[in-house]
């Protein structure tokens, strides 16, 4: 169903879809997904596969699409200059709770949508339960204009390492081997997170069992856990591109590869037990 919200003087649409539930019931979560560059809400659905929507009809979470305004989203530029989308995406989480209570809100965010998120875990960490970053690693330091909270959250991050648009190396690393500074790699990017959940315990590392459908991409976990810390976990997809893995439909060749070893709506619902 397409809603709208009042949010800084615009109308934000959204795209959500509802779990079937027996009378009376409330869902278990929300879950937003947000896009990449130059997609919407409806076309990252088709993405990755409707495979977001499997939160909803397995999991009982209600699952949101919001639309960035002209299609991006301002994940560093003062509110003032550009779309406020830290009160979008705040005012999805709270429109939620006041309905169900405080009920986990979940958020996981596509390139573009990545970047928006690495913004929101700084600035409104008290909004979500939990993050999910795919194919976007840190700005340099230099470019992250926003607040920081210092809140620990959960975070779950995929990558591929041959991923052409954001690549696996950090931005700028093509221009690192002549010995200019790039930006984070998507490695550096968890152990940033993790070192900000005070984990101070090496991480395990376990390779994923293959399928043969995925063929030349293979899938390794490194999980950051300490007792009493909120874990990070990063999937490093050997020659997986700037895709969302899912197991239902593999991305157009420019992307690059769609591994099968990983789907991400199944890695977040175990990652957040829902």
């Amino acid at each position: 169903m397409r809603r709208q919200a009042a949010v800084g003087g615009r109308q934000r649409s959204y795209l959500q879809l509802d779990p079937h539930l027996p009378e009376g019931g409330a869902p278990s979560a929300l879950v937003i997904v947000l896009h990449g560059s130059s997609q919407t809400g409806r076309s990252v659905r088709a993405f990755s596969g409707h495979s977001f929507d499997s939160l909803a009809r397995d999991f009982g979470a209600v699952v949101v699409y919001p639309d960035g305004v002209k299609k991006l989203w301002n994940h560093n530029r003062p509110t003032d200059a550009a779309a406020d989308d830290v009160a979008f995406m705040a005012v999805l989480s709270r429109d939620f709770r006041s309905r169900h209570g405080r009920r986990p809100v979940y958020i996981a965010g596509f390139s573009n949508g990545g970047q928006l998120l690495i913004r929101l875990i700084h600035e409104i960490p008290d909004s979500f339960d939990g993050a999910a970053i795919i194919g976007a690693t840190l700005p340099r330091p230099a470019d992250m204009h926003f607040v920081d909270l210092h809140r620990p959250m959960p975070g779950l991050l995929v990558h591929g390492t041959h991923d052409m648009v954001v690549p696996y190396g950090g931005e700028g690393w093509l221009g690192s081997l002549i010995g200019r500074k790039r930006g984070p790699s998507a490695l550096e990017t968890a152990q940033y997170f993790a070192a900000r959940n005070n984990i101070t315990a090496a991480p395990t590392v376990t390779v994923l069992p293959h399928r043969r459908e995925s063929g030349r991409t293979s899938v390794t976990l490194t999980a950051f856990e300490q007792e009493g810390r909120e874990r990070v976990w990063l999937f490093t997809v050997a020659g997986g591109g700037h895709v969302v893995p899912n197991r239902n439909r593999k991305a157009i060749f420019l992307a690059g590869r769609t591994t099968q070893d990983v789907s991400v709506p199944e890695a977040m619902a175990e990652f957040w037990r829902l």
